[in-house]
């Protein structure tokens, strides 16, 4: 099913948040309609099957089907419906007005593999790659990327025991979840547009870290910061700011400084993390083992914790890298006190592999993936 891409049209719900993380785990990628101002960047991600909810056919969205007609053929179109089967009001005009071609209709709730199959059988394969940058772009374009943007946490483990001692806060774009942070923030993308998610981040974070505290379920909860955001000082006086506004969370935030292609002065980073440091914000170097990422540059930085790569982790478990390479680094971290997280955790073979690293934590899928913060705590009502 390699270079499927389908769009769904729908409301967001926990199935349609289930149903991408689903279906891109079979390698089909997928973006979603939630409302009119999601269109632009469904037409930058040119899908070659739509599904669509039969509520949400609305005239608007029958023209928007018209835009990914091609010449040669109409686009398979799969319609879902409710537990009743009844559709709405204009639902059939919307249907003639659009071109596509219905090759399926299946009640909701329904198993993803059943739609997968119906995918295969009737999707091409698109000729088109790297379309994530141009759907971003068209979110920018648009101004949707920042009210597009949501944040969820996943837990981090004990490798010894398995008990939760963290989470991790995780930006992910309601319409297109298998984006990652760093595609969607990149040298492209503006900088006032990263602080402004970032900072959207950290209040999220601190506020569910508070909410814990406040339950007696005190783990610390992370968030991520490109290195490069810590050499401008806007977004640096912010942070600062917010620390001393709720001086109670000293200990119970992490930072964790993200690897990406971006080279900041390592110098200017060190100073800043040593100074956030004295506000009580802990430091952790996030993706170890990618990019420019080696034991001379971390040496600059005062940090708490190191997370170990999945690439390189997986790279171990397949006996592509030697287990002194990976021991050595856990080794120089506990010299410095420091505790390590092995990232890319999705089997018992896995939990097996990092356990023998001597590893202090580990994150992924084994444990569950990222949830919205109401899963974490009751009564959670946002910012």
């Amino acid at each position: 099913m390699r270079n499927k891409r389908v769009l769904v049209i729908d409301e967001e719900s926990a199935f349609t948040r289930f149903l991408q993380d689903d279906l891109e785990q079979r390698e089909i990628a997928v973006a979603c309609i939630y409302s009119p101002g999601d269109e632009s960047g469904a037409t930058a991600f040119a899908p070659n099957v739509i599904v669509a909810d039969k509520k949400m056919l609305s005239q608007s969205n029958a023209r928007l089907l018209h835009r990914f007609d091609c010449v040669e053929h109409k686009l398979p179109l799969v319609l879902m419906s409710g537990p009743d089967g009844k559709s709405s009001h204009g639902t059939a005009a919307s249907l003639r007005d659009a071109d596509s071609q219905i090759v399926a209709t299946i009640p909701k709730p329904f198993e993803p593999n059943m739609l997968a199959e119906i995918i295969d059988q009737y999707g091409e394969e698109s000729q088109q790659e790297n379309l994530d940058a141009d759907y971003i772009s068209a979110l920018v374009a648009s101004d949707r990327l920042l009210d597009n943007l949501v944040v969820e946490f996943q837990s981090k483990h004990a490798l010894q025991n398995g008990a939760v001692v963290g989470y991790e806060a995780l930006s992910r774009l309601k319409t297109r979840r298998a984006i990652s942070p760093a595609t969607i923030f990149s040298a492209a993308t503006e900088m006032s547009l990263e602080i402004e998610a970032t900072l959207n981040v950290i209040d999220q974070t601190m506020k569910l870290a508070a909410a814990l505290r406040k339950s007696r379920k005190s783990v610390p909860v992370s968030f991520n910061c490109s290195a490069i955001l810590l050499t401008q000082s806007d977004f640096v006086e912010r942070l600062f700011g917010r620390l001393e506004q709720d001086r109670n969370l000293r200990g119970s935030v992490i930072m964790e400084i993200t690897e990406e292609n971006r080279v900041a002065n390592i110098k200017v980073v060190a100073e800043i993390c040593q100074m956030l440091g004295r506000h009580g914000l802990k430091v952790s170097i996030d993706d170890y083992g990618t990019g420019h990422s080696n034991l001379d540059r971390i040496a600059e930085i005062p940090f708490a914790e190191l997370k170990l790569d999945k690439e390189i982790f997986w790279a171990f478990c397949n006996d592509r890298v030697p287990m002194t390479v990976l021991g050595s680094i856990i080794d120089f971290c506990h010299m410095r006190g420091a505790k390590t997280v092995v990232e890319g955790i999705e089997t018992a073979f896995h939990l097996e592999k990092a356990q023998l690293l001597g590893a202090d934590q580990g994150q992924g899928f084994y444990w569950g993936r990222a949830v919205p913060p109401q899963y974490l705590v009751k009564h959670w009502t946002g910012l």
